[in-house]
């Protein structure tokens, strides 16, 4: 396994004070929406969770920061410089570090129907070959776990990933990015959560 995946529910987390260092706890106070905030903290515990593997340190001695492109990054006392990432939907926040490679990208998602307008946006026809809600969640969970794979997340075009016929294509900027990134070789890797949830983990693969 490159990786290292923590998969947590929202609604058996503990108190903040215990995770959130000074200054994501003033953070964690400016959100107005009650969710937003329960689901920021949450992907911030998971990644901390996570790290407690790896460190001796507290919780609340670790932070997590975002790049001015909203990359997680994560912070301990004499610095660190593992990969994460960091994602929540519904009932669940996920966190992940790359144990080999520069990058790491996860994504989940909630299996339900969407309207044609959504599936034009996000997809090109020759990905379509299923229009089952199950089938497009899943594509749309594995577009965005490669777009945060490479460090750039819902910022540029959806439609410069693309998987046709189950393999990965990169355009445009996507394509620019990767190369700039020295080509790595993207892995995919798809879970089921329970409640009707998938989870899609890109990571850096080595070379066969």
């Amino acid at each position: 396994m490159t990786y290292r995946l923590k998969v947590v529910e929202l609604n058996l987390l503990p108190a903040p004070e215990e995770v959130l260092t000074s200054k994501e706890q003033a953070i964690y106070q400016e959100f107005k929406v009650d969710k937003r905030r329960h689901e920021w903290y949450a992907g911030r515990y998971a990644l901390k969770s996570l790290a407690s593997d790896f460190f001796t340190f507290d919780m609340d001695k670790m932070e997590v920061r975002n790049l001015p492109s909203g990359k997680p990054v994560l912070m301990v006392p004499g610095g660190t410089k593992l990969p994460v990432s960091i994602t929540h939907s519904g009932g669940y926040a996920a966190a992940a570090i790359a144990l080999t490679g520069e990058n790491i990208g996860i994504d989940i998602e909630f299996i339900e129907r969407r309207d044609k307008a959504w599936a034009r946006e996000c997809f090109r026809e020759e990905e379509i070959s299923s229009a089952a809600p199950l089938f497009l969640t899943e594509l749309w969970a594995k577009k965005e776990a490669v777009l945060k794979f490479l460090g750039v997340g819902l910022s540029i075009d959806m439609l410069d990933v693309r998987f046709i016929n189950g393999r990965l294509n990169l355009y445009g900027k996507a394509l620019d990015i990767w190369a700039k990134a020295g080509s790595p070789n993207i892995k995919i890797d798809v879970q089921d959560l329970d409640g009707g949830y998938k989870l899609a983990i890109a990571s850096e693969a080595p070379l066969i």
